[in-house]
């Protein structure tokens, strides 16, 4: 099996999706951001489950806090939505609202990528040629693309570019040091993913507006363990 199949079944599974929906659902429906109410209830539940993955909340809190910092002055969700703004202007200018375009594109994509699925998922593909979780994590990214694009938010489609990027990162990570992840890393890495998804849970109901974005380096700090 060719290492990384999973990622691109992934990410182009979403770009698929994204694109059929908007075929079918034309017509943008009113009220984009109460549309996705339900979706911020669900994806605030999903994050305290798996937040209570963490093995040791003590470095869950040490990660999320090195990994904000250092992201809050690298500017990453700056960068990210940077390049909505491009991805708009190069194949959507004048089609759709350029706000609500950024603002689907950045939620869709903080949401497939910040989940512990699309690290954990490349490292089985390589190591174990083992798709299960991929297929999973595709499953539920489609119907998630689906149902931000029918309620008009035509930026969710690009998400699937986001995660061909961001899983191929750790695809070729797997590759290089060839090893499968330890439990303590996977659940480590589960907590602080339920910790953001509680702030995308929290933007979605617009209780507060969180830069989730500039705290994904966080993901990475419990490889620091493997070393």
């Amino acid at each position: 099996m060719i290492p990384g199949i999973g990622t691109l079944i992934n990410g182009f599974g979403v770009i698929v999706s994204g694109i059929l929906a908007r075929i079918i659902f034309k017509k943008e429906l009113k009220n984009f951001d109460e549309n996705l109410l339900p979706l911020g209830l669900l994806v605030l539940a999903l994050g305290f489950r798996e937040t209570l993955k963490s093995p040791d909340f003590i470095f869950t809190l040490f990660a999320v806090i090195v990994g904000s910092i250092i992201g809050s002055y690298l500017r990453i969700e700056d960068r990210v939505k940077n390049f909505g703004d491009y991805l708009y202007l190069k194949f959507e200018k004048g089609e759709s609202d350029q706000t609500k375009f950024i603002e689907s594109y950045l939620t869709t994509t903080l949401i497939v990528i910040t989940g512990p699925l699309a690290i954990i998922g490349p490292f089985f593909d390589v190591v174990e040629s083992n798709l299960e979780l991929l297929l999973i994590k595709t499953a539920l990214d489609c119907f998630l693309v689906i149902f931000i694009t029918s309620s008009g938010g035509k930026g969710a489609v690009y998400s699937g570019v986001s995660i061909l990027i961001y899983q191929g990162i750790f695809t070729l990570l797997a590759l290089l040091i060839n090893t499968n992840i330890e439990q303590q890393i996977s659940d480590s890495i589960a907590g602080i993913g339920g910790v953001l998804l509680i702030g995308v849970g929290i933007n979605l109901l617009g209780l507060k507006k969180i830069p989730v974005g500039n705290y994904m380096l966080s993901l990475f700090v419990p490889f620091l363990l493997a070393f």
